[in-house]
């Protein structure tokens, strides 16, 4: 079963038995409590923000908006905003590391392509270092020191474009490898058993030290994927013709179907939940 937002949901993030629904159209994020049933307890409405993703330590929730060109800061004791970053650009994915928050930037605020990843220090929270990526990042990914971010990006006559970042986190150092125009390659990073995959029409694929994809090493589930998360039991694939009902097939880590679910429109994100 299941409650209706009245759209579709961007994306998601549990933290202690809460469940955060980020939804992007709507610009609202609406907070579940997560018991022996899932029940809506409280709604954050925001005046046309395109809330996008959402990062949390502690108390704290940072909150990714694309038409305010900032990240929002947000008490989770009250769901009041506290505070806002400004960041150049529309930003996407947040991931947390120690006292840094990296966001990637895969637009301008005009709408044109970026290709910047900025680090903020959660302290002070200015921007303490800019990266130059591959044009168009969105998925962030964190192995160790290294930081890892897909990049997807379209010409004037809309081809599709992709590519991968590695940033070293110790050193700075970027290193890039672009794909050029093609469609099979996905925006989404997946870590299955300590190793990277990023997602293709065929599944995840492994990758490579060069950042080039392994294609002899798939983990699939059905032709023409469009989303796929991880935890540390199953992967997750989500299948679309974007409209409803589409499939969520779920495998274990070799690859294998353990179970499929129809959903509704358009699945992108994915949390499981330990009762």
């Amino acid at each position: 079963g299941g409650s209706s937002l009245g759209d579709v949901a961007q994306s998601m993030k549990i933290h202690e038995n809460r469940l955060y629904v980020i939804v992007n159209n709507s610009h609202k994020v609406e907070v579940f409590d997560l018991g022996d049933e899932i029940t809506r307890s409280e709604t954050l409405t925001l005046d046309n923000a395109s809330p996008r993703y959402f990062a949390i330590t502690g108390t704290i929730g940072y909150l990714s908006c694309w038409n305010l060109s900032s990240i929002l800061l947000i008490d989770l004791s009250n769901l009041s905003i506290t505070d806002t970053i400004p960041v150049p650009g529309m930003p996407e994915d947040l991931i947390l590391d120690g006292n840094s928050l990296y966001a990637s930037i895969p637009s301008n605020s005009d709408g044109s392509t970026a290709n910047t990843v900025v680090e903020i220090n959660t302290t002070t929270f200015e921007i303490i270092k800019s990266y130059e990526v591959i044009n168009g990042p969105t998925n962030l990914k964190l192995m160790g020191d290294y930081l890892y971010v897909s990049g997807t990006y379209y010409n004037a006559v809309w081809d599709i474009y992709t590519g991968l970042s590695k940033i070293d986190l110790s050193t700075g150092e970027v290193t890039t490898l672009e794909n050029g125009v093609n469609s099979t390659i996905k925006k989404d990073l997946v870590l299955v058993n300590g190793e990277l995959y990023r997602l293709t029409t065929a599944g995840i694929a492994k990758i490579n030290n060069d950042l080039s994809l392994d294609m002899d090493q798939i983990i699939s589930s059905q032709p023409g994927v469009y989303s796929s998360s991880s935890d540390e039991n199953y992967v997750y694939f989500g299948i679309t013709d974007y409209t409803a009902p589409d499939t969520v097939f779920v495998t274990d880590h070799d690859g294998n179907l353990v179970n499929e679910f129809t959903v509704g429109s358009i699945p992108g994100d994915f949390v499981s939940i330990d009762n």
